[in-house]
């Protein structure tokens, strides 16, 4: 085994506007108060060997952000989490830890899909529920992306996996879905909003799980030792 440990950590109500570099300098700054026994780069401006999992656009809350940190020794996994946890600011809270074993492929390279939780005010259900059976019927869906090399067309119908249950509660509609998340087939939320037809800026969205899909099965970065 290595002295990787990857862990998954949640994204509250508190930091839901933080960037992702703003999470990044504020995990690191934890690790700092912690006193963890991190690598560190070389060169003449260490820092310490972290990576993550796909950047979560501000205003998005997560049950499912992972990271890894690389180690100089032998840290128990639970004793991570415990240590951690004592010094990370409200609204992060490291959920679970495992060290990987050598040569364990990145974060990056694992995943390509997420599972998402729509909380939206005002919206019945049956309005939800027509409109993901009439995107079951179309082929394509295209829609203008604006990226730092400017403007393209997208076509983001296959984008979306599945929805589940689409649940009337007392202030509007939950459901949840599943989409392709990283390079080949990333669904954006306000791609989701022109998908399902509401506004993305008045949901509140949740990232549930992030999966590497193997086969017919969605798998988790960590194992589920249930």
């Amino acid at each position: 085994m290595s002295n990787v440990i990857r862990f998954q950590f949640r994204k509250g109500p508190e930091v839901q506007f933080l960037s992702h570099l703003d999470v990044v300098r504020t995990m690191e700054r934890a690790v700092r108060r912690a006193g963890l026994p991190m690598a560190y780069s070389e060169g003449f401006t260490p820092r310490p060997i972290m990576s993550y999992s796909y950047a979560l656009s501000v205003g998005l809350l997560s049950e499912a952000e992972y990271g890894d940190f690389a180690l100089t020794e032998e840290l128990d996994p639970e004793e991570f989490v415990k240590i951690y946890n004592q010094h990370l600011p409200k609204g992060f809270e490291v959920l679970r830890a495992q060290r990987l074993p050598d040569h364990a492929p990145t974060l990056q390279a694992q995943i390509n899909a997420a599972s998402w939780r729509v909380s939206l005010p005002k919206v019945s259900a049956d309005a939800i529920k027509e409109r993901w059976q009439w995107l079951q019927e179309v082929d394509s869906f295209v829609v203008r992306r604006e990226t730092k090399k400017g403007s393209r067309d997208v076509d983001v119908r296959h984008f979306l996996f599945s929805v589940g249950a689409i649940v009337q509660s007392p202030t509007g509609v939950v459901f949840d879905c599943l989409a392709g998340l990283g390079n080949e087939a990333n669904l954006r939320m306000e791609e989701l909003g022109q998908l399902l037809c509401f506004a993305h800026l008045e949901a509140t969205i949740t990232r549930m799980g992030q999966f590497k899909k193997v086969g017919n099965l969605y798998v988790p970065p960590l194992e589920d030792r249930g």
